[in-house]
């Protein structure tokens, strides 16, 4: 595409070379400005690489893991993943894959380096799940870099193996701890109808929500006692010290049909909700929804241009409460109830259970609490209790009964 050239004009410095011609005619590109020469030629010659890898920076054959990874933060994770994964990402790829693999070439970059650095995470101590959780991100944006970009022919970490880690038996318990009937009834009977954990609570013991979801749902447009329903449209997420309603994760928007007891609480809820607003008349705070997705809260007496919403969870003022509130439930239930089990996650792990206990098929309850396959429900949210392993045998004995099957034995 022609020299890079430079010139003087006036008092400043420009340079310019020959883009591509376009209907048969000569486009020049050139940009004026610079103090000095140097200047010129030093914006000159990267504008003039960028423009002949079009718009790269760089050339695929000689750019570092490291100078990729931030190629694709910035034009991949920042534009395609929300708030909480780019900061997770973030994370990932400055405290575990630069300081280890980022001085490598892109293009050079073999399985076996990386299997190193895998088998080495867990000679450090790292979790199995944590473990998995980095090698996911590396291996997304080396997925990025076949394709669509097409700057490598295969992904390395196609071939790598996550080895295998005994996991503590103490977090064992914790991430399968389900909640028994007695245990539910211990936490409600500390936190009854009027404390502000109470929705939240029954709301995950009922519906199987993930805490962010539970906090996201709006009492004005999720919910249709009509039907017996509740849509999960949205989560509640931290954004910087900003809450947004954003997607459920996997975009797992769906209707859930709910039972009796829980539509009545739900009524009592929103009656109580109706009567603090008259209560509290001015000063009373309403929610209301920006068209970023923000949440923003003004008191009544303001008239503001947004739809309003009434989030489940609000203190009587209609204070707005959010997931990170919860946190004081569940150190409450770990020291005063002398449960150290409990989490917000153990409501949706039960209420799964509950289901699969008690006959419901597994792809019913799979889109109840919105994954993406079978796979994630079986194995992480519907494990194999007492229950089920003695109704298996009572299946089994009932079928030979039926069957009127015996052995002789002397």
């Amino acid at each position: 595409m022609g020299e890079l050239r430079t010139r003087k004009r006036g008092k400043n410095w420009e340079y310019s070379f020959e883009g591509a011609r376009v209907g048969g005619q000569r486009k020049p590109i050139s940009k004026g400005g610079f103090r000095t020469k140097a200047e010129a030629v030093a914006a000159g010659t990267q504008a003039k690489a960028e423009y002949d890898n079009t718009g790269r920076s760089f050339s695929p054959r000689d750019i570092s893991l490291a100078d990729y990874l931030d190629y694709w933060y910035q034009n991949y994770v920042l534009q395609h993943m929300v708030y909480n994964t780019q900061q997770d990402y973030e994370r990932k790829i400055r405290i575990h894959i630069k300081p280890a693999l980022g001085h490598y070439r892109l293009a050079a970059i073999e399985p076996d380096a990386i299997q190193r650095w895998i088998d080495d995470k867990k000679m450090q101590g790292y979790a199995q799940s944590m473990i998995k959780n980095i090698l996911c991100c590396l291996s997304g944006a080396l997925n990025y870099a076949v394709y669509p970009c097409q700057y490598i022919k295969f992904n390395p970490c196609t071939y790598v193996r996550i080895p295998k880690i005994n996991e503590n038996k103490a977090r064992k318990e914790y991430r399968e701890y389900i909640c028994c009937a007695e245990d539910y009834a211990a936490i409600l009977q500390r936190f009854t109808p009027d404390t502000n954990f109470f929705m939240p609570l029954v709301t995950g013991y009922h519906c199987g929500t993930r805490i962010g979801e539970t906090y996201g749902i709006d009492l004005i447009n999720d919910v249709d006692l009509a039907s017996g329903t509740v849509t999960i449209n949205h989560q509640l997420a931290d954004e910087g010290g900003t809450w947004f309603y954003r997607p459920p994760k996997y975009n797992s928007v769906r209707t859930l049909r709910i039972d009796e007891e829980y539509a009545a609480i739900l009524t009592k809820e929103i009656r109580e909700r109706k009567k603090n607003m008259l209560r509290y008349g001015p000063y009373f705070k309403k929610t209301y929804l920006l068209p970023d997705s923000s949440i923003v809260q003004a008191p009544a007496s303001v008239s503001m241009p947004y739809p309003e919403i009434m989030p489940l969870s609000a203190r009587e003022n209609g204070e707005l409460l959010t997931p990170q509130s919860f946190q004081y439930c569940a150190r409450v239930v770990h020291t005063e109830l002398g449960n150290p089990l409990f989490h917000s996650h153990a409501l949706r792990h039960t209420h799964g259970t509950i289901l699969a206990e008690n006959g419901a098929q597994p792809k019913t309850v799979m889109e109840r609490l919105g994954h993406r396959d079978l796979k994630v429900t079986m194995e992480r949210y519907v494990f194999n209790t007492e229950k089920m392993q003695s109704d298996a045998v009572k299946i089994f004995a009932a079928h030979r009964a039926e069957a009127k099957l015996a052995y002789r034995l002397k």
